[in-house]
């Protein structure tokens, strides 16, 4: 949860960026789980649609710039660095992988939350395996890929790496 007073970090700050999408990312998934309780509890009220159209919006929109600002900016970066370990090297090629299926994991729940959407109830919330995979996939990036990152990332190549982030960001719009 964002609290009055907590800002996201900057283009300056790409790997904090990443961080507070990977915050959102968990804040969602829990908000997932709330809304399967919810659903079966009170139905696709407005309350439920609300959170519907929060979630897809998050998932639809800022989940591929997400991966991209990865799978563009990151991880080239980091495979091109001589001291990253090479223990990691294969643990970052199948990130990408990781993006694909949960891309296809979100394409199923996102259907259910078009139900709920519009104020239906779907027979079931697809929420696994979506909820675990990014789960895991976080907590990879989080625990072993970006403090790496962030010891061999100086002031300048971080600059230059939010940089390509923000115009490529701006080219798609």
């Amino acid at each position: 949860m964002i609290l009055i007073g907590n800002t996201t970090p900057s283009y300056d700050d790409p790997l904090g960026l990443l961080r507070a999408c990977h915050d959102r990312i968990l804040g969602y998934c829990d908000t997932l789980e709330r809304l399967a309780e919810h659903l079966v509890e009170l139905g696709a009220n407005g309350d439920a649609r609300l959170a519907a159209t929060r979630i897809r919006h998050y998932f639809r929109v800022a989940g591929p710039e997400h991966h991209a600002d990865e799978e563009q900016q990151l991880f080239p970066w980091l495979l091109a660095q001589p001291d990253f370990p090479q223990l990691l090297r294969a643990a970052v090629k199948n990130l990408a992988t990781q993006h694909r299926d949960l891309e296809a994991a979100w394409q199923v729940l996102d259907a259910d939350l078009a139900l709920v959407e519009r104020e239906e109830l779907p027979e079931m919330l697809h929420l696994e395996p979506f909820i675990s995979m990014n789960r895991a996939h976080v907590a990879l990036e989080n625990g072993e890929i970006f403090p790496i990152a962030e010891k061999l990332l100086d002031e300048d190549e971080a600059r230059q790496l939010g940089s390509a982030m923000a115009k490529r960001r701006a080219e798609e719009s």
